[in-house]
């Protein structure tokens, strides 16, 4: 089994990557975060309730 913690540092494959496709999961990262934002502002009932009462 191997123990190694997980390095954050990059690989060189995965800067010659970047390199020539751009940083792909960051890219994912953000539109799952808009995403989440998004979805988050549409289903926020609780300006509606407030109108209400």
């Amino acid at each position: 089994m191997n123990t190694t913690a997980h390095s954050s540092s990059r690989t060189p494959i995965y800067e010659e990557l970047v390199e020539k496709h751009g940083d792909v999961l960051a890219e994912t990262r953000e539109a799952a975060e808009h995403s989440q934002l998004k979805a988050s502002q549409a289903l926020d009932w609780s300006d509606l309730r407030r109108r209400h009462q």
